[in-house]
């Protein structure tokens, strides 16, 4: 029988379809070593491909936006006449300053312009990164402008999203992402333009928070109150563990979760059984964590989707190595999540939801009301990660037992391991 089809009747667990991982209990000193994280910063986020944004920021030719990425440096993402995209490094040739930024230079910036000026001395460089104005120039010394620019790196986008790599050796993008990554880029992302964001600062390792959002066996816990006002009935409410469906392909993984039914067709006002327990705002607006009641139509959709067959399926949640994830839903909206270490107890969260665009004044609030929904609930999984680092920074446990529910996360740290163990083997040789 296919593992889906085990999946869809509830047979069989899934870690051991993948010896490899073993299935004893696992140590997160991952999570607070310092020196494993400055390893795994040289190996992991140096090596790998990182998405920064979406093609969406970019309009016209000479838009542009920063990000600051701590411990990799500042880098400008700018689109070229060309329509094509170029990620620089922040940089000037002349003194090292910071050449894109407005009143303050740690934060970031965005714009549209038809070339960079350094604020110090007034080089100007092109969109392409490449001088084509020094002050004074006649004051130099064989000075070569035409080898001088902000450095470039790898840069290519998929799905309309931005990838960088600080690799000058890093393999193609979409090798990188492999077959089932680039499969699912026919869903229309395009068509969802109506955007909410979330960012914040957690105390606590990058990889903890990852972990929230790696399993379903925490919801009844952690956000009980939000199942059920009773939060007794919450623990009844969660979809069984053998009702989800689970794939590890080389770095990256998939896992699709079960939602509530379809709703059927309703008056304005008019409450169905599905709606007795929720919160009277969920009723009102009509929407909760897993979407809108009232469904857009979206046009046809990739047939990759719900690759388990889950009845009443919720959701499929792709995670791309090491610190990224695109949730489609099923009730045609997605979700974003992106991790960055800054240190090894503390990194930067961002969240961001994705809709087409309402049509009428309760379909804006129905995706209000999911995005703050989905947001509450990201914050409730950062409270618990920095309750999480506080406690295992003691060392008071060292050893740690996972679930079957628990699968990715026994994925996830054994790749970020094996990477930093390889990086490392090679560097030495």
């Amino acid at each position: 029988m296919a593992i889906q089809e085990k999946l869809a009747t509830g047979q069989g667990k899934f870690t051991p379809r993948y010896p490899e991982l073993g299935t004893g209990p696992v140590s997160y000193d991952d999570a607070v070593s310092e020196e494993f994280f400055l390893a795994e910063r040289e190996a992991v986020f140096k090596r790998s491909w990182l998405k920064v944004g979406r093609i969406d920021q970019l309009p016209r030719v000479g838009s542009y936006f920063t990000r600051e990425l701590v411990g990799l440096g500042s880098i400008v993402i700018v689109k070229q006449a060309d329509g094509t995209v170029k990620a620089l490094h922040n940089v000037c040739a002349h003194r090292g300053n910071k050449v894109v930024w407005q009143e303050h230079p740690a934060e970031e910036t965005k714009g549209s312009c038809k070339a960079f000026t350094c604020k110090y001395h007034g080089w100007r460089y092109g969109l392409d990164g490449k001088v084509d104005h020094v002050t004074n120039e006649d004051q130099f010394f064989d000075l070569d402008k035409g080898a001088l620019g902000m450095p470039e790196l790898h840069c290519d986008t998929w799905a309309g999203f931005i990838f960088v790599n600080f690799d000058p050796h890093a393999q193609p993008l979409r090798s990188f992402l492999g077959e089932k990554f680039t499969a699912v880029e026919s869903y229309p992302f395009e068509k969802m333009t109506e955007h909410y964001g979330y960012k914040t600062k957690v105390k606590g390792n990058w990889k903890l928070s990852i972990d929230t959002i790696l399993e379903w066996y925490h919801p009844p816990y952690v956000h009980g109150r939000f199942i059920d006002r009773d939060v007794s009935k919450a623990e009844k409410l969660v979809p069984p563990p053998d009702s989800y469906y689970y794939d590890l392909f080389t770095s990256h993984m998939l896992n699709s979760v079960p939602g509530p039914p379809q709703l059927p067709p309703r008056k304005p006002g008019e409450l169905g059984p599905a709606q007795r327990n929720q919160r009277w705002i969920y009723k009102l607006l009509r929407a909760g964590l897993f979407g809108p009641d009232d469904v857009q139509d979206i046009g046809p959709l990739p047939d990759v989707l719900n690759p388990g067959n889950i009845k009443s399926w919720g959701n499929d949640a792709y995670w791309l190595f090491p610190n990224f994830s695109v949730q489609i839903w099923a009730r045609n909206f997605y979700i974003t999540y992106q991790y960055w270490p800054e240190t090894v107890g503390e990194h930067s969260y961002e969240l961001d939801i994705y809709f087409p665009p309402p049509r009428n004044a309760a379909e804006r609030l129905a995706q209000e009301m999911t995005a703050q929904t989905t947001i509450e609930f990201a914050m409730q999984d950062s409270n618990t990660v920095e309750a999480t680092h506080s406690a295992l920074a003691t060392g008071a446990n060292r050893e740690f037992h996972l679930s079957d529910q628990e699968l990715m996360i026994r994925n996830f740290h054994k790749v970020v391991r094996d990477t930093v163990t390889t990086h490392q083997n090679l560097s030495s040789k």
